[in-house]
């Protein structure tokens, strides 16, 4: 199973790629339940090259790493690799940023649920969160200047 969403964001490429990544602390839904740290939420980071961090930061300072980035091609590429805890095997997200007219398509793919029987319980679930989290998304990087 590959879970695979698309918005569009009346901004450029640039200002999209640069929100999504350097500002994903400003939108990411952590105290919405979307944070491997439960009450102990605080920020999120995705470190901007190629072998940085995908990881949270939590209200007693320990962190929690996600993944690692895979690829960083501003404005047109950021992949990561994604393990909760409790997961058989990493998985891979890869979000690509393209113009379209005056705005950006963002364009999410997430696959490697196949690996095992909890992460494939799970899809359905992160199928669903995408799309939670890339509304949250669009509302910020379209008030981006």
């Amino acid at each position: 199973m590959t879970i695979r969403k698309a918005i569009r964001v009346e901004r450029s490429p640039e200002v999209v790629f640069r929100v999504f990544t350097q500002e994903i602390g400003k939108w990411w839904p952590l105290k919405e339940g979307f944070s491997f740290g439960g009450e102990k939420a605080k920020d999120i980071f995705i470190e901007g090259r190629v072998g940085g961090r995908f990881f949270e930061r939590f209200t007693d300072g320990t962190e929690f790493e996600v993944g690692r980035i895979t690829a960083f091609r501003p404005p047109h590429v950021v992949a990561f690799t994604w393990k909760a805890p409790e997961w058989e095997a990493q998985t891979e997200v890869e979000v690509k940023f393209a113009p379209d007219g005056t705005g950006t398509r963002v364009e999410v793919e997430h696959r490697g649920w196949e690996a095992g029987p909890i992460m494939q319980k799970q899809g359905q679930g992160y199928s669903d969160g995408w799309g939670i989290i890339l509304e949250r998304f669009t509302a910020i990087a379209a008030a981006a200047a």
